[in-house]
């Protein structure tokens, strides 16, 4: 406890040295915003040890290491597998945009977020504002928010549909520092985009990157989301996603994680209209006592609306895995069909899956259900690949990655799905 507060002191009293906690009349928006964002950190502090949001991972495992606050030079990925594919492409260094495309589609806009703020404050406002207040994330959203020193903006413009993805290749970060991006998706009516992001192994050790990606669906737009995450066996990473959607939109994410030594995915989605369609999926692969959490919520306000949840773990060697997700339908959202499901493989006597699986229903005409499973490898299954003269470590890769394979399938990216089954090959097979 008094670790974490120290810690927490530590973090204010840097962000005074570099900007200050007191208004300033002649602050602009970006920084009232980050100071309204440290007031709410240091008013709410980081999570305690009863927090149930975290009991299964615990603030001090994170910080039992605490990161540089001073950035290094970064360093680079050696190979990053998605760029030759067609698409927009963008690079980042520490999160923020570093090599922005010359030339973009008709109807897309790529800046940093404080350019944005300037050329289009209607579509940024409001954003800063709330997750700067707190209300829309805990201690590490606002964190970020407070030292976040730019951002990346995408917008998609009312009736565009992109044809190819747009790639963000995180692919700069500097070693054992504490990183924290942001990111601003905003997809306007009747628009339609592929957003994949890929954090590849860069060798920068015990990096810690924070971050928050805001992102709104307007009415009738479908946004799909990838993130794919393949940092060191020394990374921590908290991705911090808070979603907004109006009515007919379709919203998905997709998070994969295949590195880090501890990874936490904070999902919450709002379907805030009317026939509203949601998926949040994900397949996570804890090896060598790393610790992986999918904390996700989807917050039904309005009725007539779908969501589904599915995510996959395979454990071993020590780690953990945790998989935290909670359906809410509020009172006047009726009619809403909600699915989620977690299942997971333990495979040995060292690792730990923990699943927690929550509906909090106030409407009385809906069809929810949810359903967590954890267990070992099919010895029927094996039996029968090894009589048929597969050696036992092939039979049990195929095994696995016949149980991964529900989640990488549903990309619909053929490049993609196949470097992911190759890489899930790959770990399975050492």
């Amino acid at each position: 406890m008094n670790s974490l507060k120290s810690l927490e002191t530590t973090f204010i009293e840097a962000f005074d040295k570099d900007l200050g906690l007191l208004p300033s009349d002649t602050a602009d928006v970006w920084t009232a915003s980050r100071r309204q964002a440290i007031r709410s950190f240091a008013d709410a502090g980081f999570p305690k040890r009863k927090s149930e949001a975290y009991k299964y991972t615990p603030v001090t495992k994170w910080m039992s290491e605490p990161p540089a606050l001073q950035s290094s030079k970064p360093v680079s990925a050696l190979h990053l597998p998605f760029s030759a594919l067609e698409g927009v492409h963008l690079k980042t260094v520490n999160g923020q945009l570093s090599s922005p495309p010359d030339h973009l589609p008709t109807g897309l806009t790529i800046s940093t977020l404080r350019a944005a703020l300037e050329t289009h404050p209607e579509l940024v406002r409001g954003h800063l504002d709330r997750l700067s207040s707190g209300s829309a994330g805990d201690a590490f959203s606002t964190l970020a928010a407070a030292f976040a020193p730019d951002g990346l903006f995408i917008h998609v413009a009312k009736g565009t549909v992109l044809d190819a993805p747009i790639y963000i290749h995180h692919a700069s970060v500097s070693p054992d520092a504490l990183v924290q991006p942001r990111m601003l998706v905003t997809a306007a009516e009747n628009s339609e985009a592929f957003v994949v992001e890929h954090l590849p192994e860069t060798g920068a050790g015990a990096v810690f990157e924070n971050r928050i990606v805001d992102v709104n669906v307007a009415r009738r737009a479908r946004l799909r989301h990838l993130v794919v995450y393949e940092r060191g066996s020394q990374a921590r990473f908290v991705n911090s996603l808070h979603a907004h959607q109006l009515d007919e939109s379709v919203f998905s994410t997709n998070n994969i994680t295949l590195g880090g030594a501890l990874v936490r995915n904070n999902l919450h989605v709002v379907p805030d209209g009317e026939h509203c369609e949601t998926h949040l999926n994900g397949l996570y692969i804890a090896q060598g006592g790393s610790h992986v959490d999918n904390h996700t919520l989807v917050d039904h306000v309005k009725p007539n609306c779908f969501s589904n949840e599915l995510f996959k773990g395979i454990v071993e060697g020590g780690s953990t895995g945790v998989f935290n997700g909670k359906v809410m339908v509020r009172q006047d959202a009726q009619k809403i069909n909600a699915y989620q499901s977690s299942k997971s493989i333990v495979l040995d006597d060292t690792s730990h899956v923990y699943a927690k699986p929550e509906l909090e229903i106030y409407a009385d005409d809906v069809r929810c259900s949810h359903g967590a499973t954890t267990g070992e490898l099919d010895d029927d299954a094996l039996f029968y690949l090894r009589s048929r003269g597969i050696p036992p470590r092939q039979a049990r890769v195929i095994l696995l990655e016949a149980f991964a394979r529900d989640v990488v399938e549903l990309i619909p990216l053929d490049e993609v799905r196949t470097y992911l089954n190759t890489r899930i090959g790959e770990l399975l097979a050492d």
